[in-house]
């Protein structure tokens, strides 16, 4: 109720003229989910000044047609609110698609013969970097390469491997211009994989630990990042993506961001998401979030500033855990960030008006997230703010009633459990493994889950998410949590409102009604009624953006 209310106001607040004159665009002979609170069905959407003015029958809405108006018959096709991404890196997305590719590959000897010819096209001591949406468990050797295996097919050439967003694997050449020794011990909030023997295999775990490296690489110019960036929005349009919730946003992406928007260029919205460094004074972050703000405004129609988010626990191999690792004895994951530093970056958020998002897998680091955030509430409330965890997969029954009390946002990604999942197995064990990402239960508690993807830690491919969702199947170790499946059209609402709420955006987008924007995406098959084993395989035919076409199939 309160939804269809905002909707009204939106929708009361409107030029009178948008809805006296005729529709610019009428959309008709489609098979509609609004994925409004009944997912009502519809044939025919009518858009004017950007906006939808009537949703309903065929007739009805052609009728409101003028000399004008652009009819479009979608033929029978699927038509649903614009897809959101809810946890996505659009810049590292764009740089991505230009790296050497590594998720097509099934083998060592492939990942490294690849490794061989892009080292013999570049000059010599020239970096080699590889896309990072892939997974060891692809291979058949099922591990990385060791850094001797990259010298032996980049001996001239630093390289560096990353994969996802909290594992990198360099060779000897990287290693040594980054002065690390081959026996020196972990950094704070890091770590160094190291042989049997104690030596260091050139794996390395987490921010801290990778940084030193990573400022090495080629710093991307102001142009590079703007190719990237509209590289990124063009990909995400060909999937049927409208918005997205860009992650760890830096204020050199958010003003590209913002220059986007105001030009025109921008094809996707935007809610950003400013990164908190993990060690750095807390008054430093601060300063650059204000200033910001300051600098750029509130946004528009196309980006905002959303909120702050600060990573507590490692990935899939460094998550704070309760219980030890199923593959390695004594190990319980590793902080990235103080629990003090979260203590007080929420503290300063929730008194100006700040939005929080805390990376947080394991159950270790969700505990200590939300004994921080309970401690805050006392002081300063909490609920109703929509702060939110990012990638919360080993809930408990005590943790979830934790969250409601609070009002936290569950932020889910399902193509980590397409992805990452034969890893959850090796390093959680197959029961850890089979309850993480629990949807289901979420949903059954009341929640409103988001779905996102994590690009370029895994394909940023929104159909391959819904159908990791519904069918609970992975890359290569088979079904893992069956019982934590949900429905086609709840993982659906996941993308679309439930994504929406998430960024407090729910009055514009995420549905389609009168009042929000005509953000929409005709698809290949509707997804709630085809074969859930084929949900992977739909695709967008046109993607629109306030009633514009953003997106064509040829």
């Amino acid at each position: 109720m309160l939804l269809h209310r905002a909707i009204a106001a939106a929708f009361a607040l409107m030029p009178a003229t948008t809805f006296a004159q005729a529709p610019d665009l009428i959309i008709h002979n489609a098979r509609i989910h609004t994925l409004d609170r009944e997912n009502t069905g519809a044939q025919a959407v009518a858009v004017a000044q950007g906006r939808i003015v009537a949703v309903g029958a065929n007739a009805d809405v052609l009728g409101r047609a003028g000399p004008a108006t652009q009819r479009s018959d979608a033929g029978g096709r699927t038509l649903l609110p614009g897809l959101i991404d809810a946890h996505i890196h659009v810049f590292p997305m764009g740089h991505n698609l230009k790296k050497v590719r590594t998720n097509d590959l099934r083998d060592l000897a492939a990942l490294l013969a690849r490794l061989k010819a892009a080292a013999a096209a570049l000059p010599k001591g020239a970096w080699i970097e590889a896309a990072s949406d892939w997974h060891e468990s692809q291979l058949k050797e099922n591990r990385f390469p060791t850094r001797w295996e990259l010298d032996a097919a980049a001996p001239e050439h630093p390289v560096f491997i990353r994969r996802g967003g909290h594992n990198v694997v360099i060779n000897s050449l990287a290693m040594r211009l980054a002065k690390i020794g081959e026996r020196d011990p972990d950094p704070s909030g890091g770590h160094y994989d190291r042989s049997a023997d104690g030596v260091f295999t050139g794996w390395i775990l987490e921010r801290p630990a990778i940084e030193p490296v990573a400022a090495l690489l080629p710093k991307p110019s102001a142009a590079d990042d703007l190719t990237a960036v509209q590289a990124a929005l063009r990909a995400l349009n060909a999937s049927g993506i409208t918005a997205v919730r860009d992650q760890h946003v830096s204020p050199a992406d958010a003003a590209t961001w913002y220059d986007l928007a105001q030009r025109g260029a921008a094809t996707v919205r935007a809610h950003l998401i400013l990164s908190v460094h993990p060690r750095r004074p807390a008054a430093q972050d601060f300063a650059m979030a204000e200033g910001l703000r300051r600098k750029l405004g509130p946004g528009g129609d196309f980006v905002r500033i959303g909120g702050l988010k600060i990573t507590h626990d490692g990935g899939v191999e460094a998550n704070l855990t309760s219980e030890d690792y199923a593959n390695k004895a004594g190990y319980r994951g590793v902080a990235v960030t103080p629990v003090a530093k979260i203590r007080e970056v929420s503290d300063w958020a929730c008194r100006n008006g700040w939005a929080m998002s805390v990376h947080t897998v394991g159950d270790v680091a969700i505990q200590n997230v939300l004994g921080a955030w309970e401690e805050i509430a006392r002081a300063c409330p909490v609920a109703g703010k929509r702060w939110g965890l990012e990638h919360p997969y080993l809930l408990s029954a005590e943790t979830i009633t934790r969250m409601k009390a609070l009002g936290v946002i569950a932020h889910m990604q399902t193509p980590h459990h397409y992805t990452l999942g034969a890893g959850w197995v090796l390093y959680w064990g197959k029961a850890r493994a089979d309850r993480s990402i629990p949807n289901r239960t979420l949903i059954d508690a009341g929640f409103e889950p988001t779905g996102g993807t994590d690009s370029p830690v895994t394909p940023y491919d929104a159909f391959l998410g819904m159908w990791s969702d519904v069918t609970r199947q992975t890359a290569s170790a088979g079904v893992i949590g069956k019982r934590e499946a949900v429905t086609p059209l709840e993982s659906l609402r996941m993308r679309t409102i439930w994504a929406a709420r998430g960024m407090q955006w729910e009055d514009r987008i995420g549905s389609i009604e009168p009042g929000k924007f005509a953000d929409m995406v005709i698809v290949s098959d509707d997804p709630l009624t085809v074969d859930p084993d084929r949900l992977r395989d739909i695709k967008a035919i046109k993607t629109f953006v306030g009633g514009a076409i953003v997106y064509e199939a040829k």
